[in-house]
């Protein structure tokens, strides 16, 4: 797409600047508008790689000259004068466009390990469980933006958070990484998730603008059992071994965090080899060129691969197919695993069908206060 966006403009300023040569040479030798050739360098510079801004500099100097050798005005000192500040600028604004393509290479380096810092690719065991998980920026020379998933082992069993930010760009990175560190200390120190979501939501309040909030779920995964605190955010798929795949909507919908969640916990069973796959709307608002939204259920033979690693990049890989290749929004998808008792098997198409739930308070989970084990941190 930018490779598109960068020959249409190559194409315009080229055609722009042979306007001008033309109208030059109709107006004859007592006008010059060599001048105005000076336009082509300059938007390039600004929007151009620098190859590119060099053609456009290159080709505007080139018929400034030929017109000005055709109408035998090479001679005249205005004329002369035109042409020196026509060659200055077309070498400045390709120094200018090299300069900025080695700021945006070290700035994509920077993007990179600030990635690597906050949400690297992840794959790890605990508590019975496997996890897998994987971001995937929507702009250009990014690796990292608004969309956020975080890790903690607790004695009440593998807290997960997904999430996402309000906005783009380096402000939803702030409160992305904000919110790891909140969810990461409340994990351990809340009893319940309901209170987790309230202490979390309160923590962020110096953090979060007036217009800012988060989606997100919150997961407690322990042998037999799945707990989920849903904030605004698109419901988990659960996928059984033996059963169609169930979408978790919670029974109530609760606002996002920064706006006062209370949210109603949903308790599921799970079964060994069972698999949960958390998301962002990038994923479930994945459209393809004709507008029609990704099929979540057609999920099921990419999620049901026997390795965790491979299922979650067919999943990518099926999303992009799906899109042809464009990308809207950002996407962060988390898989987990109940570990099973015998190999998992693919298994075949099912719509995703509802499940029922039980509701939970802030002060009323029959969990002990969390202490601290270990951590599986976002970055493990």
């Amino acid at each position: 797409m930018r490779g598109v966006r960068q020959g249409a403009l190559l194409l315009l300023t080229a055609v722009a600047s042979a306007a001008i040569a033309a109208c030059d040479l109709a107006l004859g030798p007592g006008v010059s508008l060599a001048g105005l050739l000076l336009i082509g360098p300059l938007v390039a510079a600004t929007r151009l790689e620098g190859a590119c801004t060099a053609a456009v500099s290159f080709t505007a100097l080139f018929l400034g000259l030929a017109v000005a050798w055709h109408e035998r005005t090479l001679g005249r000192t205005d004329q002369l004068l035109t042409l020196t500040v026509l060659a200055a600028a077309a070498a400045y604004a390709t120094w200018a466009s090299d300069r900025q393509a080695v700021l945006d290479s070290q700035l994509a380096g920077v993007a990179a390990t600030a990635q690597r810092a906050i949400l690297r690719p992840t794959s790890f065991r605990v508590s019975g469980a496997s996890v897998c998980a994987r971001y995937r920026s929507a702009a250009p020379r990014a690796v990292i933006g608004g969309d956020l998933y975080a890790f903690a082992d607790t004695p009440s069993g593998l807290r997960v958070l997904i999430g996402d930010v309000r906005g783009k760009g380096l402000e939803a990175v702030r409160l992305s990484a904000a919110a790891i560190g909140h969810f990461r200390d409340c994990a351990y120190t809340r009893a319940n998730l309901a209170e987790v979501v309230e202490e979390t939501d309160r923590r962020l309040i110096d953090d979060l603008g007036p217009e800012d909030f988060i989606t997100a779920v919150i997961a407690e995964i322990s042998p037999g059992r799945l707990r989920l605190a849903n904030c605004g955010h698109h419901p988990p798929l659960h996928l059984p071994v033996a059963g169609p795949p169930v979408l978790l909507t919670p029974a109530e919908p609760t606002t996002p965090i920064g706006l006062h969640p209370v949210p109603r916990v949903q308790e599921v069973e799970l079964a060994p080899g069972d698999r949960l796959l958390l998301y962002t709307d990038g994923l479930a608002e994945a459209r393809d060129p004709d507008g029609t939204m990704l099929d979540l259920a057609g999920l099921l033979p990419a999620c049901s691969m026997p390795d965790l690693n491979d299922a979650i990049e067919t999943v990518l890989a099926t999303m992009c197919r799906h899109t042809h290749g464009a990308q809207d929004d950002d996407v962060a998808l988390v898989l987990v695993e109940l570990e099973p008792s015998l190999p998992r098997q693919y298994r075949s198409h099912a719509p995703p069908t509802a499940v029922r739930t039980r509701a939970e308070h802030p002060g009323h989970g029959h969990d002990q206060a969390c202490r601290p084990s270990r951590s599986a941190a976002v970055s493990d």
